[in-house]
């Protein structure tokens, strides 16, 4: 495993729907080259079980949307859309749009943006995400009205609001991909006709070229690929506060703690985050990273079973600031690529061992427990059964 040096920059990207297409574990390069994209739930899955990654990562399967990330993401959605706009309130727009007019095109027709208005097109991103992912919510507190409650208590409780996005080339610093350069590897490419041509990469036809004879001899008497690995992700903001810019992450969650908190210091995805908008924006002196936690629990009743007024708050929002030194960021960088070479040793030996430690958790039983407790030959139909989807996510 090979860290590049100097670090190359980071590229910038829009984030863009995969449209339905399933996620494929390598992509081919113009060059012949591959490239492995590592966002963190990726990692997140080598951290939690081997196993795991095989069925996400290689068979491209996810169990599908639960009531708390569906939650998690309406409320994202509503975020951006004020913090990409609210500098906009007051000012003249395109009727029924949030862009902003240009008086010297000669337009004549346009609405001042209010702060109703853009609450309405916040309101509206909230239910239009519970709306696309049509799940059950039979007793489930995470309701689209829970959403737009908990988002208006946010408002109210920051109507001081102090966090102003960062503008890049004219545009604020909201939701923005990143892909930044990890490293490099050596692909065997006998590893593509271990799994099956077309299950690794966008590209069967390519796979079987350099599996075969005709490509390792391309490659040397070895047959190694080279392959480029690169750490991807979105970053909710780069934001301004009483003039130092720092990265702000949005977290939703029903469970709070002093632990909750303490994990952020060194949790691999802000450090890595951070490190990589360092990169991207070197003139910023980004200071590090502000988690900006929703949490969001039951509603309670008002009185307790004895009477008395209950303390219990539904909605309760947190701010937390952390400061990363450089060490943190290397540190980063050789974990990520730790784990990444343990996954390709698994890939290459064709198998990812179970860590049962993780099959029960604080948060339930994990997502593929019914497919490991079947016998292995059984267990390719249960993933293809229709039980679970087509991972199709991918941040760039």
């Amino acid at each position: 495993m090979q860290i590049p040096s100097p670090l190359p920059s980071v590229q910038l990207h829009h984030p863009v729907p995969s449209q339905g297409q399933t996620r494929k574990l390598f992509h081919w390069l113009p060059d012949g080259a591959l490239q492995l994209r590592i966002d963190w739930s990726s990692i997140e899955s080598f951290l939690g079980c081997n196993r795991l990654a095989e069925y996400k990562l290689v068979h491209s399967k996810s169990p599908g949307p639960k009531s708390a990330l569906v939650f998690g993401a309406a409320m994202h959605a509503a975020l951006e859309i004020w913090y990409r706009n609210k500098e906009k309130i007051g000012q003249a727009v395109f009727p029924g749009t949030t862009d902003l007019v240009d008086f010297q095109s000669g337009t004549s027709t346009y609405d001042k943006l209010t702060r109703e208005a853009l609450l309405q097109r916040c309101y509206l991103a909230i239910e239009s995400t519970f709306a696309e992912y049509p799940i059950g919510f039979i007793n489930d507190y995470r309701t689209p009205e829970y959403c737009i409650q908990s988002f208006a208590e946010y408002l109210t409780h920051y109507q001081s609001e102090v966090v102003i996005p960062v503008t890049h080339q004219q545009k604020p610093l909201v939701e923005f991909s990143f892909s930044y350069p990890l490293g490099k590897i050596q692909l065997p490419s006998s590893v593509f006709k271990t799994w099956g041509y077309g299950k690794l990469s966008n590209d069967a036809a390519a796979e079987e070229f350099f599996a075969e004879d005709e490509g390792r001899v391309q490659l040397g008497a070895a047959g190694l690929i080279n392959c480029t690995i690169e750490w991807t992700g979105i970053v909710d903001m780069v934001a301004s506060l009483s003039g130092e810019h720092w990265l702000v992450d949005h977290k939703t969650t029903s469970i709070l703690s002093g632990d909750f908190f303490d994990g952020f210091e060194i949790a691999m995805q802000p450090v890595g985050y951070v490190a990589a908008a360092r990169a991207a924006f070197p003139d910023l002196d980004i200071q590090g990273f502000m988690v900006n936690v929703l949490a969001c629990r039951k509603p309670v009743s008002a009185v307790t079973a004895r009477g008395n007024k209950s303390t219990a708050k539904a909605f309760e929002p947190h701010r937390r600031f952390y400061r990363y030194d450089t060490w943190k960021e290397t540190e980063f960088r050789t974990d990520a690529l730790a784990l990444i070479e343990e996954f390709i040793a698994n890939l290459t030996s064709n198998y990812f061992p179970r860590k049962t430690q993780w099959c029960i958790g604080k948060y339930g039983k994990c997502p593929f427990f019914e497919v490991c407790s079947l016998p292995p030959e059984q267990r390719m139909m249960m993933l293809e059964s229709g039980t679970y989807q087509e991972n199709t996510w991918k941040p760039v």
